[in-house]
């Protein structure tokens, strides 16, 4: 299953994916195993314990609320129709300089607002620790229309990249719960 709004003001979710997803695939696949859904990721309408695992990329910190309420909820849903042993992988930008941001996590909000909230436990401690190579070479987000070939290639070559918005340094970090 995907699900998403679909309301077609996001590039990544148009409006007539879930009528024809086809369209959009860069490759063939078995349609029958894919069922895409216009459903809110705060409110999953799945019976608890539907599925093995359940996956989330770059989402969970758009659905709102202050100190990741909207993140928390999604996660919790996630967890409600995650089968116990289950498997949940949730990507979602991650603040490396410490600074407080509305929708993304820091080392301490992470913790305190989202992972100390769950009966679902990391399968590993998370190792948020970044290589001085990767930290040595930000990506400016508001020139990112101007990224050189260079930048690409660093890009393809590292495990993260990090990117520069205003005063924030960030990245994408994946959270992969067991139930």
């Amino acid at each position: 299953y995907a699900t998403d709004l679909y309301r077609g003001d996001w590039e990544e979710s148009p409006y007539d994916f879930p009528e024809n997803p086809k369209k959009y695939a860069p490759f063939n696949y078995r349609e029958e195993g894919l069922t895409a859904v216009r459903m809110e990721g705060t409110r999953l309408e799945f019976p608890d314990e539907t599925f093995d695992f359940v996956f989330s990329f770059s989402s969970i910190e758009h659905f709102g609320g202050d100190r990741h309420v909207g993140a928390l909820r999604s996660v919790k849903e996630m967890e409600r129709v995650l089968k116990k042993g289950g498997i949940a992988a949730i990507a979602t930008e991650y603040v490396i300089n410490g600074k407080d941001h509305n929708e993304f996590f820091n080392k301490q909000s992470l913790y305190a607002d989202l992972v100390d909230h769950l009966q679902m436990k990391l399968i590993e401690p998370l190792n948020l620790e970044l290589n001085p190579r990767t930290l040595a070479n930000v990506l400016d987000f508001y020139s990112a229309v101007h990224w050189t070939d260079r930048d690409l290639e660093y890009k393809n070559s590292h495990p993260h990249i990090v990117i520069r918005s205003r005063n924030l340094l960030h990245t994408s970090i994946i959270l992969v719960f067991k139930k």
